[in-house]
């Protein structure tokens, strides 16, 4: 009897992030048996492929890193694979007991689904998620976020900017390539 190796992605953290859904929906679409590591930096990641602790790391299209993830260690790490997956329901998160709003804690890649130049106090996370702790820790007044948060404490917070889901592409990325010709894609892509 063989014994299937449980695979290890990297993505970035924490858990609950959209990295984090997204992961998971893709090992869930293989039927793979794997386990998660949260990271912070996608340069972690590569160092742990390189060192053999991951055997794939899964990051956003819009991430500021991707071009310097794919130019870093492009003759060891290759892209594998790419899907279309939803974020959770995003959007501006405010807390209830501020009257004017004047600091935002936001993931950079998100920057382009409103104006930070409107709080006079900006704070770049790393993930939505850790918006999402710095607004119940009361680091900043608003932030963007999943809109999970203002329905999970209707109390403490409120939407004040809805952006819903966004279909956006993953990449997924592997220690052996996968290209032999010169197009990889879905033959039978819509």
């Amino acid at each position: 009897m063989t014994s299937i190796k449980r695979k290890v992605f990297a993505t970035l953290g924490p858990a609950g992030s959209n990295h984090c859904l997204n992961t998971h929906r893709y090992i869930d679409f293989h039927g793979l048996h794997a386990e998660v590591r949260y990271i912070e930096s996608f340069f972690d990641a590569l160092e742990l492929m390189r060192g053999g602790e991951v055997d794939f790391t899964i990051q956003v299209c819009a991430h500021p890193d991707v071009a310097l993830t794919i130019e870093h260690h492009y003759r060891e790490i290759f892209l594998i694979d790419s899907f279309i997956g939803p974020t959770r329901p995003m959007g501006v998160i405010t807390r209830k007991d501020v009257d004017r709003p004047r600091s935002l804690g936001y993931m950079v890649a998100t920057r382009g689904y409103f104006d930070p130049g409107q709080w006079e106090v900006r704070t770049e996370v790393v993930s939505n998620s850790r918006v999402e702790q710095g607004l119940l820790a009361g680091e900043y007044d608003s932030g963007f976020t999943t809109t999970d948060l203002a329905r999970q404490y209707p109390e403490r917070f409120r939407v004040d900017k809805e952006i819903g889901e966004v279909d956006v592409c993953w990449l997924v990325y592997g220690m052996q390539r996968v290209r032999t010709g010169p197009l990889l894609a879905w033959r039978d892509a819509p």
